[in-house]
């Protein structure tokens, strides 16, 4: 045995008390090496299997007001890059509380322009400039129709834009670089893709649903759309799936103007239908409309009505602030504690 062998040689020429210290010694080293390996064998590949995409819900409201939900945006992390998908109202407070320093986002993509969908972008835009720092511009890629907005929006913030530029606020960081949507790939860099598709949404149009590829897994985003084949064309065997949809109480449904919005909204059973359809290893309710249900009860109706539908796969309504860790599995995190929660007020703070 090694240890007998040592033990031989260390003893050999002289059975003193030094002699013995330096076996034991070395005994103790030997047994800690040992744990040490075995440990490094047993976590490496453990710790090695870290998520390729990180999804945040930062927002799951439409433009209906509650006191405990933002408005629709999404947040997706992959290759240390950040990628912002819709900027509703509450957009940089969810990013805050969420961990994520709003000064960190300049990749914005919109899926159409109704407001409840950019009307958190000038705050995302301005208030990181001036507070945090920003050392960069924003690129924005919307349909249609964004340029203008983007000329409104500088418009409407003239005054910080001629006031507060200054030496520690430079004008060149407060650019925004406009990519127009198109139907296709719009986004391949470092190995990220990104896909724009075109779907329905009535008066929202040109409206677009996005796909979302790293590293051989996906996202795909319905954005506001009823049944749409794009979103099963494109969601076909996506890692996680998100789409939105609309349920009324029996009295709002019968209401004109609201029959109009269900008709550019999907309902239970036509996402269902679309989930049947893709088969994704996750699917995710965002954009929640329960208008008359309540959030709570809505969400067991939609539930319900989606189960009803023949549609009984994986499937999560989403929540303000929640995670999904994408990989070779994917895990569902919920909200982060805001307890003791640091307070995020300068350029010179270290956040998070």
């Amino acid at each position: 045995m090694l240890f007998n062998r040592i033990k031989k040689v260390l003893l050999q020429k002289n059975n003193n008390i030094n002699y013995r210290i330096k076996y034991e010694t070395f005994k103790k080293f030997y047994y800690l090496a040992m744990l040490s390996a075995i440990f490094f064998i047993i976590i490496t590949p453990v710790c090695s299997q870290q998520s390729a995409i990180k999804v945040t819900i930062l927002g799951t409201a439409g433009p209906e007001y509650f006191p405990d939900l933002s408005g629709i945006s999404t947040l997706i992390e992959a290759n240390e890059q950040k990628f912002l998908f819709d900027g509703g109202h509450g957009t940089n407070e969810q990013l805050y509380k969420s961990r994520i320093n709003p000064k960190d986002i300049n990749r914005i993509f919109l899926t159409h322009l109704h407001s409840d969908h950019y009307n958190g972008l000038a705050d995302v835009w301005l208030t990181p400039w001036f507070l945090l720092g920003r050392t960069n511009g924003i690129e924005l890629w919307g349909p249609d129709g964004t340029s203008e907005m983007v000329q409104g929006m500088r418009q409407m913030f003239a005054h910080d834009m001629n006031k507060r530029v200054d030496k520690y606020n430079l004008l060149k960081n407060l650019e925004i670089t406009i990519h127009p949507l198109k139907d296709g790939v719009i986004y391949n860099q470092d190995g990220i893709k990104i896909t724009a598709f075109p779907v329905e949404h009535s008066d929202g149009n040109p409206a677009f649903g996005f796909r979302f590829d790293y590293a051989g897994h996906s996202v795909v985003m319905s954005g506001d759309t009823t049944y749409h084949q794009n979103v099963v064309k494109y969601g076909t065997g996506a890692d996680l799936l998100i789409h939105n949809v609309v349920a009324y109480n029996d009295q709002l449904s019968k209401l004109p103007e609201m029959k109009e919005v269900m008709k550019k909204l999907a309902t239970p059973e036509q996402a269902a239908k679309v989930f049947l359809e893709t088969k994704p290893k996750m699917a995710l309710y965002s954009h929640i409309v329960t208008n008359g249900l309540g959030t709570k009860q809505g969400d067991k109706i939609i539930m319900a009505r989606t189960r009803k539908a023949g549609y009984t796969g994986p499937l999560i309504m989403g929540i303000d602030r929640m995670r999904i860790l994408i990989g070779n599995e994917i895990k569902i995190l919920p909200p982060q504690s805001l307890a003791n929660f640091p307070l995020l007020y300068s350029k010179e703070q270290i956040f998070p």
